[in-house]
């Protein structure tokens, strides 16, 4: 008997080959689209979802793997590289998992922690390495209170975010499989 596709190895290394590369794309075209700085990498990082829905959660953190150390050198845009990198990348794996357990205040309070430290990291790698471009830049009418601006502002796109990757989860799997890819 013939092992079904979605357990074949070959498609599993093909479709982590596709996804890693259309990821590359994406993270490439951030060097000449400087405005999708955030959006870009929030899109690469669904390609995560296809490949847990697909293949399983070990092939989705091995292209993200191979993602992040690519892009490292590849991408000409560092901002993007370190968002991808840093969170965008593997939350929606880690998503997939905290959203099948039962206690969702405790899971919300974990995504939050999970969320907030990656933000920490961010924007201290970008406040040293990036010492050309300023975080700031246009939030100098709230004087002190910038960064906590920033940091609210920050935490509604999280919301955002968390909710626009729970529905084009839903969609993927609930019609863009069924309709378009034609399978259960």
């Amino acid at each position: 008997m013939a092992k079904r596709q979605k357990d074949s190895t070959a498609f599993k290394v093909a479709l982590g080959g596709i996804c890693s590369a259309v990821c590359l794309l994406m993270m490439f075209c951030s060097g000449f689209l400087p405005m999708l700085d955030y959006t870009i990498p929030t899109f690469a990082g669904f390609l995560m979802v296809v490949m847990i829905v697909e293949a399983d959660k070990r092939w989705a953190i091995a292209t993200y793997a191979a993602v992040s150390l690519l892009c490292i050198f590849i991408t000409p845009n560092y901002e993007a590289s370190l968002l991808f990198i840093l969170f965008m990348g593997y939350y929606p794996i880690l998503k997939f998992d905290l959203d099948r357990k039962k206690n969702k205040l405790l899971i919300r309070a974990v995504k939050f922690i999970i969320y907030n430290i990656a933000i920490v990291i961010y924007y201290n790698l970008f406040k040293h390495l990036l010492t050309n471009v300023d975080m700031l830049e246009g939030l100098e009418m709230f004087g002190k209170y910038a960064i906590a601006v920033l940091w609210a502002l920050a935490q509604v796109c999280f919301i955002l975010y968390d909710y626009a990757l729970t529905v084009l989860t839903e969609v993927y799997i609930n019609w863009f499989r069924k309709k378009i890819l034609r399978r259960k």
